[in-house]
């Protein structure tokens, strides 16, 4: 029905509320009858109801769209997550099935290197077994790569290890040196500017130059291994050595960037004896350099504070304030032993990791920031007595230490990185693996006793 059937042109005419009809200017109108009216109310309400009918539909229908591209988009990023996960690890397949069955090619690379020392000893007729189950192992974990190919990554895949594994270390930029020493040379001094004048020329400045020496120093460990190598015993300890090293490593690393110091008497790890270099656990200080905590502890005590008293957000604050334009630079850090860091827990400036959310990068050690400054926690910063110093035979009161520093003021570089060497002692019957790498670590100014990039709060009360 449509209102053509009752609007007929000009000149129609409707019915009055008496029932005459009324005549309507320019228009022309047929009487409504009762039963058109209640036929277009009909119309009226089919209508009402099939919209009323199809909005349900509808939104169901877009829900189950939203649910469908939910799942899409689901499905995608887990896509994704697979190949960053299987790009990452391809060079980690483990061999599935004999003799190294759960190994992958690090594994056999510590493998083989123990294989050639016997061999070397007890003639290639002794291993030679072993030998060419070791070439089946490796050729099914490096995808036909040939195991010729397997030292260069089994050296860079142990040295990703290490590095995600140390917590200082991994905060400073490092380089390879090419010669030992090696000289970094550094951005120019500051220049002068004056108002310009026409065909005048400008007074020049003469810039001075710097550089940052970086000298390499060995840290080397022997680790005897006593076995034979056709018991199948060597296979599962080989997991456990990698595990070792790669600890180890990245240990002594944190270890010797914080708290080395070159001399033997009050050192600052043996404060009030001798630090021996032939001493286990105390050997690594004396290895050549001095490192972060020595700087406000002993070169630039202007850099160090006495707190004295319990953590709080003040001491934060004051760290900051002697780094100076440092501390508020890019590159600015915390580090701490572990009981300070868990002080710092209760204080309502610290972003734990759970709200830094993707800031929070626990490879690099990084647990949480106050005042916008990443906190790292290192085992390797021991507490110490109240005088900042790790006295000799123990510490009398065990106070916490907090480190600020700029790690863009500081370098490290590597002379050699991760060595690992095998050899076979035929009179103990052992085989002795020898792990090894040259390290150097400077800061930029070249002189420490003037140096504010870095600074030490000690005395905290726990």
């Amino acid at each position: 029905m449509t209102i053509e059937k009752f609007i007929d042109g000009p000149g129609a005419t409707v019915e009055s509320d008496t029932g005459q009809e009324v005549a309507v200017e320019g228009e022309k109108a047929m009487p409504i009858g009762t039963g058109d009216l209640d036929q277009l109310k009909a119309e009226v309400a089919s209508v009402a109801q099939f919209v009323r009918e199809r909005s349900q539909p509808l939104a169901e229908e877009q829900a189950r769209v939203r649910k469908a591209l939910d799942e899409v988009l689901a499905g995608q990023r887990e896509s994704q997550r697979r190949a960053i996960s299987a790009q990452s690890t391809s060079s980690l397949r483990r061999v599935d099935a004999g003799a190294y069955a759960g190994c992958d090619v690090l594994d056999l690379t510590l493998a083989r290197s123990l294989q050639r020392a016997a061999a070397h000893s007890n003639g290639e007729e002794s291993t030679r077994e072993w030998d060419v189950r070791l070439k089946a192992a490796l050729d099914s974990v490096t995808a036909g790569s040939g195991d010729e190919l397997v030292p260069t990554g089994f050296a860079s895949r142990m040295w990703r290890d290490v590095r995600q594994e140390t917590r200082v270390a991994s905060l400073f930029n490092e380089i390879d040196m090419p010669t030992n020493p090696f000289d970094i040379p550094l951005q120019l001094g500051d220049v002068a500017w004056y108002p310009g004048t026409e065909n005048t020329a400008t007074t020049q400045t003469a810039v001075a130059t710097k550089k940052q020496t970086l000298t390499a120093h060995e840290l080397v460990a022997e680790v005897p291994w006593s076995l034979t190598l056709e018991e199948d015993a060597v296979i599962a300890m080989l997991p456990e050595l990698r595990r070792t090293l790669v600890d180890s490593a990245a240990n002594v690393l944190d270890d010797v960037l914080l708290n080395a110091d070159t001399t033997s008497a009050n050192n600052i790890n043996v404060d009030g004896g001798a630090a021996s270099k032939t001493t286990a656990n105390q050997a690594q200080w004396r290895i050549g350099f001095d490192g972060l905590i020595h700087l406000p502890l002993v070169d630039n005590t202007s850099q160090a504070i006495n707190v004295n008293a319990a953590l709080d957000s003040s001491t934060y604050l004051n760290l900051l304030a002697k780094l100076g334009m440092y501390g508020i630079s890019k590159g600015a850090a915390f580090v701490c032993d572990t009981s300070t860091y868990v002080k710092a827990l209760g204080l309502e400036q610290v972003a734990t990791v759970d709200k830094l959310g993707p800031k929070a990068t626990v490879l690099n050690g990084q647990l949480g920031a106050i005042f916008g400054v990443p906190i790292v926690v290192s085992g390797q910063m021991r507490l110490a007595d109240a005088d900042g110093k790790v006295t000799s035979g123990g510490n009398t009161h065990s106070r916490g230490r907090l480190l600020a520093v700029n790690t863009s003021q500081w370098r490290i570089g590597y002379r050699r990185r991760l060595l690992i060497e095998t050899q076979r002692d035929i009179q103990k019957r052992q085989h002795t693996m020898v792990v090894s790498m040259r390290v150097g670590f400077a800061e930029r100014t070249g002189t420490r006793s003037s140096a504010t990039h870095t600074a030490l709060a000690y005395n905290i009360t726990l």
